[in-house]
């Protein structure tokens, strides 16, 4: 993860570098409203997003945000048991996601005033999270009834319960019947480097922590080591539309 890091700071410095100068003869917003979507990576998972933020002042915008993401165990390992079988990682009980209901701000520290220049920003995010765990199943071989179907799909407790030997990992959607939900915080907060070379459109990189807590452990492996909160650090590429609203209503006045 720190080699993702090292590589983000180096597109900034980059960016930084490489940004000419020339004045834009783009015509600015003047409510400056934004719609944006983005896809991020945390040192425990990924996930993707929406974000709408609406102007309040020229340098800050109120930020409603919706995200989904999932989050694995830093102790996750994957095997492989049987070439025909797909690869497994042993003693997880659920996956994991998150879907997170964020309200925030997005405050602007350096305006772009150049084409080609970077706007640095920060934002944060607080709000409910609905975390859903879904059961994890597994390939076993079924040596204990002759005669019948040599493989069984099981979760983790009964294979154990039983000493069935693990082939591989079934499909991502057995279970989905079997979901529990449960709701929790979070708060995420960062730094944001918008790159775009037009006025009306959004390039950024961002990165920051987020903190995700639960009211009980979240039974992700099957140990006593699970976790009510997960701390991790992100990284994220931001892209979507500056937009005003009252855009179409100026344009027919003039008309």
């Amino acid at each position: 993860m720190k080699y993702v890091f090292l590589f983000l700071c180096l597109c900034v410095l980059f960016l930084t570098v490489n940004a000419q100068g020339d004045i834009s003869d783009e015509k600015k917003a003047l409510i400056r409203n934004e719609h944006s979507f983005d896809i991020l990576l945390n040192s425990n998972g990924w996930g993707f997003g929406y974000s709408y933020g609406k102007m309040k002042n020229i340098h800050r915008k109120n930020l409603y945000t919706i995200e989904l993401v999932s989050i694995k165990d830093q102790k996750e390992k994957k095997f492989t048991s049987h070439p025909d079988y797909r690869r497994f990682v042993f003693g997880k009980q659920n996956d994991f996601l998150n879907f997170r209901f964020g309200y925030g701000n997005l405050i602007t520290l350096y305006d772009k005033k150049d084409k080609g220049g970077i706007e640095i920003r920060w934002f944060y995010q607080l709000g409910p999270v609905l975390g859903v765990l879904k059961p994890v199943y597994y390939y076993t071989e079924n040596t204990t009834l002759p005669g019948t179907d040599p493989v069984r799909i099981e979760n983790f407790e009964s294979l154990i319960r039983k000493g069935s030997t693990i082939l591989g990992g079934a499909s991502y959607f057995k279970g989905f019947d079997e979901l529990s939900v449960l709701p929790g915080l979070y708060a995420k907060i960062g730094g944001s480097f918008e790159f775009s070379k037009s006025d009306l459109i959004i390039n950024a990189l961002e990165c920051g922590i987020t903190f995700d807590c639960y009211p009980k452990k979240v039974e992700i492996m099957a140990n006593n080591q699970n976790k009510f909160y997960f701390l991790a650090i992100f990284i994220s590429y931001r892209f979507g539309r500056i937009y005003n609203p009252h855009a179409k209503k100026e344009t027919g006045l003039k008309k």
